[in-house]
C-alpha cells in the first residue's frame, strides 16, 4: 500500500496522479458546498431576509477559523511531503504531532479571545439593529466548537500530505452528511432557526475529527500520531509557520475582503447582503472545486520537487491549469444562463433575487482565472518558496481587490461593487503566472549547473585512472 502510495506521487502519469489525488478531495469538497448551500436554502426557508442576511455577516468568522488553522495544515503539510520525497519518515512523523498539538492550542485560543470580544466583532462584522441578534447567537456557537472545527480541517490537509486523499474524502464526508441531516432538525423541527444550523456545523465537525483520529490510529496511514514526538524542534517550526503563514494570509484577507463587502452591502441595504451571500455561496462551487485540484496538486508538487524531478512538476502545473480553466469557463456559462433560477432556488423574496442575480452574473466571471492562480500559489507553497508564496497570497485581496473595491465603489457605485473581483482575477492569473515561471527556471538553470559540476568532477575522476590504466598496457 505504502509502495503504490510513492510510485502514485512520483511515476503515475501526470493527468492520472492528478485526478487520482484531487477527485477525492474535489468531491469532498463538494460535499462540503452541497452543505453550505442546503444551510443556506434551509435558512431561506425561513422567508426572513434578515437571518439570510446574518448568515452571510456570519461567514467571516468561519472563514478565519479555517485560515488560522490552514497556518497548521498548509505549513505542515508542505513540509511533510517534502521529507516523504527526501525519503525522511522521521521528521515527518515529528511534524505531524507538532502541528496537531499547535492546532489544539489555537483553537482553544480562538475560542477564548472570541468569546471575550464578541459584542464588538458583530458589530464589525457589519451587523445592523436587524441582523445583530441572529449573527451575535450563531457567532457565539461557532466560537465555542472552534477546536474540532479548526482540528478536523488542518488533520484533513495533514492525510492529504502523504497522499492519503481518500481519507481525507471520507471525513469531509462525514462531517457534512451529519451537518445536512441536523439542520432541519434543528432550524425547523427544534425551531431554532439559525442557531441550530450553528450547532449542526459544530456537531458535524466534531464526528469529522473522531473519523480522522480513527484513521490514524487504523494504521492505514503512512504516519503515525505520537504526540510523545512534540518538541520546539526549529526547523519544523519554522517550516510550519513560513510556508502556513501566507497561505493563510490569503484566506485571512478573504475574510477581511468579506467583512468590508457586508459593510459595503449594507450601505446599500441588508436585502443586498443577503443576495450577495446567496451568490457567493453559489460561486463557491468552482471555487471549492479548484481548490481541490489545487490541494490534490499540492503533495504531486511537493513530493517531485523534493526528489529534483522538475520536468514533472511543469507538467503538473500545465496539466493543472487547464483542467481548471475549462471547468471555469463551463461554470461561467451555466451561472449565466441560469442566474435567476438558481437564486430563486434559495430564496423568493423579489428584492432578493433582483440583487442576487446581478452580483452572480458578475462574480461568474471570475471562475474562468482562479483556478490556475490557485495552483500557482500552492505550487509556490508546495515548494517552500516562502517571500513568492507571501505575496501571492496577500496580493488577491490585500493588494488588488480591496483598494479596486473601494475606487470602483466610489467611482460606479454597484456596478463598480460587483465588478471589482473579476477585475482582481484577471490581474492575479497574470502575476502569479510569471512569478512561478522565474522560480521554475532560476531552480531548472541551478540544477543543470549542479549536473554539469557533478559531469565534470566525474570526468576529472575517471581520467587519471584512464592514464593508469594506460601508462599499465
Amino acid at each position: 500500500m505504502k509502495e503504490n502510495r510513492i510510485n502514485l506521487l512520483s511515476e503515475t502519469p501526470v493527468t492520472k496522479a492528478i485526478f487520482v489525488m484531487s477527485l477525492p478531495v474535489v468531491m469532498g469538497m463538494m460535499v462540503q458546498v452541497f452543505y453550505n448551500l442546503v444551510d443556506t436554502y434551509f435558512i431561506g426557508r425561513l422567508n426572513d431576509p434578515y437571518q439570510l442576511a446574518a448568515a452571510n455577516i456570519a461567514a467571516p468568522v468561519f472563514m478565519m477559523m479555517m485560515a488560522l488553522a490552514g497556518i497548521i495544515g498548509t505549513g505542515a503539510a508542505s513540509y511533510i511531503s517534502r521529507c516523504l520525497g527526501e525519503k525522511n519518515q522521521e521528521q515527518a512523523d515529528k511534524t505531524l504531532a507538532i502541528s496537531i498539538v499547535i492546532c489544539i492550542v489555537l483553537g482553544l485560543f480562538t475560542m477564548l479571545a472570541g468569546i471575550l470580544l464578541l459584542k464588538p466583532l458583530i458589530s464589525v462584522l457589519g451587523a445592523s439593529a436587524e441582523t445583530f441578534k441572529f449573527t451575535y447567537n450563531y457567532v457565539l456557537i461557532i466560537l465555542i466548537g472552534s477546536i474540532p472545527i479548526m482540528c478536523n480541517f488542518a488533520m484533513g490537509q495533514l492525510l492529504r500530505a502523504e497522499g492519503d486523499a481518500m481519507g481525507s474524502m471520507v471525513g469531509m464526508l462525514v462531517g457534512t452528511i451529519v451537518n445536512i441531516i441536523l439542520d432541519p432538525v434543528f432550524i425547523f423541527a427544534l425551531g431554532m432557526g439559525m442557531q441550530g444550523a450553528a450547532i449542526a456545523t459544530v456537531l458535524g465537525n466534531s464526528l469529522a475529527l473522531l473519523f480522522y483520529c480513527y484513521r490514524y490510529a487504523s494504521g492505514k496511514t503512512l504516519l503515525k500520531v505520537k504526540l510523545s514526538l512534540f518538541s520546539f524542534n526549529r526547523t519544523i517550526w519554522k517550516e510550519i509557520f513560513v510556508i502556513g503563514t501566507p497561505a493563510s494570509l490569503s484566506q485571512l484577507l478573504v475574510s477581511v475582503s468579506m467583512i468590508v463587502c457586508n459593510n459595503i452591502a449594507a450601505g446599500y441595504s441588508d436585502i443586498v447582503v443577503a443576495g450577495f451571500g446567496v451568490s457567493v455561496k453559489i460561486i463557491t462551487i468552482g471555487t471549492f472545486i479548484f481548490m481541490g485540484f489545487a490541494a490534490g496538486c499540492q503533495p504531486l508538487v511537493g513530493f517531485n520537487y523534493g526528489a529534483k524531478n522538475l520536468e514533472r512538476v511543469m507538467a503538473i502545473i500545465k496539466k493543472g491549469v487547464m483542467i481548471t480553466s475549462t471547468i471555469g469557463i463551463i461554470l461561467s456559462v451555466v451561472f449565466g444562463i441560469f442566474a435567476r433560477n438558481i437564486i430563486s432556488f434559495f430564496i423568493s423574496t423579489p428584492e432578493v433575487v433582483d440583487a442576487g442575480t446581478k452580483i452572480l452574473r458578475a462574480q461568474m466571471l471570475s471562475l474562468p482565472f482562479v483556478g490556475g492562480q490557485m495552483l500557482c500559489r500552492t505550487t509556490v507553497q508546495a515548494m517552500g518558496k516562502a517571500l513568492p508564496a507571501l505575496f501571492l497570497s496577500i496580493s488577491r485581496q490585500g493588494l488588488f481587490y480591496l483598494p479596486l473595491l473601494f475606487i470602483l465603489n466610489m467611482l460606479f457605485g454597484f456596478i463598480g461593487f460587483i465588478y471589482a473581483q473579476p477585475i482582481t482575477d484577471v490581474l492575479m492569473l497574470i502575476i502569479s503566472a510569471l512569478i512561478l515561471l522565474n522560480i521554475i527556471n532560476k531552480d531548472s538553470l541551478m540544477h543543470n549547473e549542479l549536473e554539469k559540476v557533478k559531469m565534470e568532477g566525474k570526468l576529472k575522476l575517471e581520467k587519471p585512472r584512464l592514464e593508469s590504466s594506460h601508462d599499465e598496457t
